[in-house]
């Protein structure tokens, strides 16, 4: 499904196709970036508009950010078109179930997800997404 959404200040907007699923990203990287766990959707055919930042952040990753209000904007593989959106910058978020959480083995233990998800360790991870 075709979605649209928006930073904090507006400038950058985007449109893309969501896969109908949450998930969140417990590693230390993510959380630095976003203050806590990073809820995402994973979305193909991303177009990004206005004053996108890209950050280099890991071997093969980067992020994107707005320049002006700093809003975290996207988690991309590098080599892939798949791009983890912030579940708070869509327009509409319903109809999108919580399904998955990676990086468990770096969760803080001052908080946890009541729902049922796929639970995914760093390493795992590691060997399905950056490994093949």
């Amino acid at each position: 499904m075709n979605r649209t959404g928006n930073c904090l200040c507006g400038q950058v907007t985007f449109t893309a196709e969501a896969l109908p699923r949450l998930q969140a990203c417990h590693c230390s990287m993510c959380r630095k970036w976003v203050g806590g766990p990073f809820m995402a959707v994973p979305c193909t055919n991303a177009k990004f508009e206005g004053p996108v930042q890209r950050y280099a952040s890991s071997e093969g990753f980067e992020r994107g950010f707005c320049s002006v209000c700093g809003s975290s904007i996207f988690f991309h593989p590098i080599d892939s078109d798949l791009h983890g959106i912030p579940i708070g910058l869509f327009d509409d978020p319903s109809g999108l179930p919580f399904k998955a959480e990676f990086f468990i083995d770096q969760k803080p233990d001052c908080y946890a997800f009541a729902d049922e998800t796929r639970k995914m360790t760093g390493e795992e991870f590691d060997k399905k997404f950056r490994n093949g």
